[in-house]
Parts: C-alpha cells; sequence; structure tokens
C-alpha cells in the first residue's frame, strides 16, 4: 500500500470496564469519562513518546518505538485513571511486527496500526481485569525481569491455543 510501512512497535490498547452500561444509563456522564480520558491521557502519550494511534469509543490504539515506555506509560495511564471515579482501565501490550499508514475510502480514511501485533495486544486486553496492565510473553521476555510476574494462561478469541500472559507489578 502507498501510505504505508512495516515497523517493530509495542501496542497498548485500553479500554474502559463498565463503559456500555455507563453509556446505557447515563450519556452525559459517559461523554464526559470519555473526555477527561482524552484530557489526561493524551499528555502522558506524548511523554513517554507514544503516538496516539485511534480512539474507538472507549478503547484506545497506542504504538510505542520503546517497549519499555510502552509499559511505563500503561503503569502511569492505570494511576492517573485510579484517580477518576468511572475510569477502571484494562490495559493490554503487545510488540512485534505491524503496518502504520493511511488506510480507508476515499469518504475517510484514518492513520492507524494493523497486523497480528494489533490483534493480539487487543485480545490481551479483553484477558485484563480491570485496573490492570496484562503484557505479552514476548513483550515479557524484553523486560527487566522485576517488571512483570506470570498471570498464568490464557484462551485468547480468535488465537490458537493458550497463551502465557504476565501482570505488570
Amino acid at each position: 500500500m502507498p501510505n504505508s510501512s512495516r515497523k517493530l512497535a509495542a501496542i497498548v490498547f485500553t479500554d474502559i470496564a463498565g463503559f456500555t452500561e455507563l453509556s446505557a444509563h447515563d450519556e452525559l456522564k459517559s461523554l464526559k469519562l470519555l473526555e477527561n480520558q482524552r484530557r489526561i491521557f493524551q499528555p502522558i502519550v506524548s511523554e513517554f513518546g507514544g503516538q496516539w494511534l485511534k480512539e474507538m469509543g472507549d478503547g484506545l490504539l497506542l504504538s510505542f518505538e520503546s517497549s519499555l515506555n510502552a509499559v511505563r506509560c500503561a503503569v502511569e495511564l492505570q494511576m492517573a485513571a485510579r484517580a477518576v471515579e468511572g475510569l477502571a482501565l484494562r490495559i493490554g501490550i503487545h510488540q512485534g511486527p505491524l503496518v502504520v499508514g493511511t488506510f480507508g475510502s476515499e469518504l475517510r480514511s484514518d492513520y492507524t496500526a494493523i497486523g497480528p501485533t494489533v490483534n493480539m495486544a487487543s485480545r490481551i486486553e479483553g484477558a485484563c481485569p480491570p485496573g490492570e496492565v496484562l503484557i505479552s510473553g514476548e513483550l515479557c521476555d524484553l523486560l527487566p525481569e522485576d517488571l512483570a510476574e506470570d498471570a498464568g494462561s490464557f484462551q485468547l478469541k480468535g488465537i490458537d491455543g493458550e497463551r502465557r500472559l504476565y501482570r505488570l507489578v
């Protein structure tokens, strides 16, 4: 694709736990929560050299050239989220190759990332309990030993076999 390139990156997926229920019962409160998330998180992502690729409802797709910066940013996001009522985050992180660029049609195109690395980060986030950060084994192998602990084996949606995931401590 002419408007894309391949690169190695750490992908961070976030999701607000309970957001669907909140938005069904209190639309104004859910919109304020999204505004707060954006206002608070954008400077943190920038501080750690991250790229704010996309907002998907209440979820975020972030990219980092440094896996350590991705992990440090995720910890800061969780700490900031704890100070905001209703902002219980699930965060999943995976590192690998991906394609970044502008994808879409003539009517609408977005700068984003695609590929198995993005899909895996999304599936890890889906397995994550609120208030935690789960990372893949591939990412864990790149980090200092004291940053993560074994969270167990998980069957991730659309992924063959179980995957061992690690919890940031």
